[in-house]
């Protein structure tokens, strides 16, 4: 434990003198992550002054160690590093109370120190020098015993309170919504093998992955929407055509789609099949991802789906005696990559949508002790191969002793049936969640596609077809965009740790047979990737294009 000091910058320096590797591997992780994080304003001890960060870790020290408080402010996303039109962000320390001050002017900087007033705080950021698309000021405001930084916004207010305008600290973003999709690797001759096996038997196509959605849609093959022929089922069949994921040029052609809609990232699901000593199952999407000559134009990371049950003659479980093996593949081939999604804190993500097939888990639950044994395993082998910790979360609320850091959450289904009930209650479902949470929005859900290729047919009878397949009847891009609304104001009156705070996960990029998918569609196009775009403020892209050549 580091002894109270009276300068925080010289306490910082003496925690990197007693703890250089710890401290050097966590300025290491967050200088990877290159998206504008936000701006964290403390208290400082005995109501003295105001401190400033982008980092999590020194945040975490001035309040657990130097008796700062943290406030849940808005005051804005900046990047760690310089950009095109930037300027540094200089902070400065009084020297002789806990109380600091920012500026971006290097003149107003080294006049400060001259006077002998300040002492040095560092570069804490970078902010526009100009106007950037989505940017506000950022002013720091005075009242003649401290100094704030107050967004555009709250201008007015502090007049009111007395404070004076200094003048602008740069142009930050009010809000970065992180915001990425689940990615559904399966549309491929590798993929999806009992679903493929239903196809033949009941449309007598051979090795069509994309079976039950073109019926549905009428393309290139008789329509049949079965018991339901009056609905318009046109927009089951994708923009770029039904498609190979295990092509790279296929995800080439998503990625832009997804970069220039301002997304910044891809969950792909990942499963494991025990058989012949355990290895990766569904994973040709992923693979043609990672040879997609624009991959890096957004990161990706893992979404471990350890199921309790079979696909056909594959088996989802993971077994206890390939619980290292797994977890080894996870960071060796995975966490390594430069673009691998990383949390504010520089922490890679590790997001897990079934754990109940690790070890003794049933279809009712995760077995504890044996998914302890997983998410260990992951962290020891990231220590190892990266010399880093990860962060990892778990679909649903992590049950105590399991290791998870938070929550994420992918597709939802309202009991009610009702997808607008869905919508309006989405914050209320997201109350349920405690701690760190990585927020969803589920595009819509629908299986019918799947009738009689994976869920029997009951006949013509509505109360049984309602018995048998879950669907939104009211799913509709309104309901979609009020979805986000919700979203968006949950993230802003957030008091949840800033970890993974302004992330958003679609559900999903691709999940076609359950009708959960923003990716460009032949009816709608871009429509559902523009509603994300500016529902959430996204400003990265130059805009969707529904199919780039």
């Amino acid at each position: 434990m580091i002894t109270r000091c009276a300068l925080l910058v010289l306490c910082l320096l003496a925690a990197l003198l007693t703890a250089p590797a710890a401290r050097a591997v966590a300025a290491n992780a967050e200088d990877k992550v290159t998206d504008p994080v936000p701006l964290l304003e403390y208290r400082t001890a005995g109501q003295a002054g105001w401190f400033w960060t982008l980092s999590q870790a020194e945040g975490n020290a001035a309040e657990g160690q130097y008796g700062m408080a943290r406030q849940h402010t808005r005051l804005g996303f900046l990047r760690r590093q310089a950009f095109p039109g930037s300027q540094p962000l200089y902070r400065l320390r009084v020297a002789d109370r806990s109380a600091y001050l920012l500026t971006a002017s290097a003149s107003e900087r080294q006049s400060l120190l001259d006077s002998g007033r300040f002492t040095e705080g560092g570069v804490l950021g970078h902010t526009g020098a100009t106007r950037q698309p989505g940017t506000e000021v950022l002013y720091r405001m005075s009242n003649g015993a401290e100094w704030r930084a107050v967004p555009a916004r709250k201008q007015a207010d502090f007049l009111a309170l007395g404070y004076r305008t200094d003048g602008p600290l740069g142009y930050v973003w009010p809000a970065f919504h992180r915001t990425g999709a689940i990615y559904f690797g399966t549309f491929d001759a590798k993929g999806n093998q009992s679903l493929i096996a239903g196809v033949k038997r009941v449309y007598q196509r051979d090795n069509d992955w994309w079976g039950g959605l073109r019926d549905f849609a009428g393309s290139g093959v008789p329509r049949n929407a079965w018991h339901w022929p009056q609905e318009d089922f046109t927009d089951r069949e994708p923009a770029i055509g039904f498609y190979d994921d295990a092509n790279p040029d296929t995800l080439r052609k998503q990625v832009a789609q997804a970069a220039g809609a301002g997304l910044r990232y891809f969950s792909f699901y990942w499963y494991w099949n025990p058989a012949d000593g355990g290895a990766e199952n569904y994973i040709e999407g992923l693979r043609a991802y990672l040879a997609a000559s624009n991959r890096t134009d957004i990161d990706f990371n893992i979404l471990t789906c350890l199921h309790p049950w079979t696909d056909g003659p594959v088996s989802l479980k993971l077994p206890l005696e390939q619980i290292t093996k797994a977890a080894n593949t996870i960071v060796d081939s995975y966490l390594t990559r430069p673009n691998y999604l990383r949390a504010n804190d520089g922490r890679p993500i590790i997001g897990v949508c079934d754990a109940r097939g690790v070890g003794n888990g049933t279809a009712t639950g995760p077995h504890v002790a044996d998914t302890r044994r997983f998410t260990d395993a992951i962290r020891a082998r990231a220590r190892e191969k990266l010399g880093e910790e990860v962060l990892i979360t778990l679909n649903g609320v992590p049950p105590a002793g399991a290791g998870f850091d938070g929550s994420d959450c992918l597709g939802q289904f309202d009991d009610s049936r009702s997808y607008q009930r869905y919508a309006d209650n989405q914050r209320g479902f997201f109350r349920n969640y405690p701690g760190s949470l990585l927020r969803c929005a589920t595009s819509d859900f629908d299986e019918r596609p799947r009738i009689a290729i994976s869920i029997p047919d009951p006949g013509p009878d509505p109360a049984k077809l309602r018995e048998r397949f879950r669907w939104y009847p009211d799913a509709d891009l309104p309901g979609f965009e009020r979805l986000l609304d919700n979203v968006r104001a949950d993230i802003a009156e957030s008091t949840r740790p800033s970890t993974v705070d302004n992330f958003v996960s679609l559900y999903a990029w691709n999940e076609w047979h359950e009708g959960g998918y923003v990716e460009p569609n032949k009816r709608d196009g871009c429509a559902y990737l523009d509603a994300v775009r500016r529902k959430l403020g996204l400003t990265t892209g130059a805009g969707c294009v529904a199919n780039p050549t």
